[in-house]
């Protein structure tokens, strides 16, 4: 069975394209429909239905991103491929900058601070004399490389530090753990 990856945005298709690139996931990218994970909410884009279509087999859905409420639909076409029990929340909230708050220590006073994680992020991460500004390009050069295991041991201690709704899984949960490299 081939995975379908939905990211809520591009920062999340950063990291999980960074993962993929270091092995740190359970599967590989040639597990992947079309071999990439999508900035896509929904399955209305015509890329994706067309690389479902050419799939044309069963498919497991994983959908990340900080806001999980929105009803999802399965287009009428795709009703032999796609199944509503083989589709999977995977939740960042509240937003994906809470992995730098928690890599640089500074969790607590994050709390302290009434602000969103994106706004307490570009106000004091720094890496490389540069700030944090949003952008996947940051992500990059910030958990790139050899600070990879960073990334990794930041989504099992956000596993531990947040609580979700039952039907929603951490990114932690997609990890290798067990992976030394």
């Amino acid at each position: 069975m081939k995975y379908l990856i939905l990211c809520e945005g591009k920062n999340e298709v950063c990291i999980i394209n960074l993962l993929l690139k270091y092995n740190k996931l359970k599967f590989k990218i040639d597990d992947l429909i079309a071999l990439k994970p999508f900035n896509a909410r929904q399955l209305s884009n015509p890329t994706i239905k067309s690389e479902l279509r050419v799939y044309n087999r069963p498919v497991e859905i994983m959908r990340i991103g900080d806001t999980q409420r929105d009803k999802f639909s399965i287009p009428r076409e795709l009703n032999n491929i796609v199944f509503k029990n083989k589709i999977y929340k995977y939740c960042t909230l509240p937003e994906l900058e809470i992995l730098l708050i928690i890599n640089e220590g500074l969790y607590k006073q994050y709390l302290n601070s009434k602000e969103s994680p994106k706004t307490f992020a570009k106000r004091n991460i720094i890496y490389n004399k540069r700030r944090y500004d949003q952008s996947s390009e940051f992500l990059k050069i910030y958990y790139g490389g050899k600070r990879i295991n960073m990334l990794v041991q930041n989504l099992i201690e956000y596993k531990h530090l947040k609580k979700h709704k039952k039907d929603e899984f951490y990114l932690a949960d997609l990890l290798r753990i067990n992976n030394k490299k």
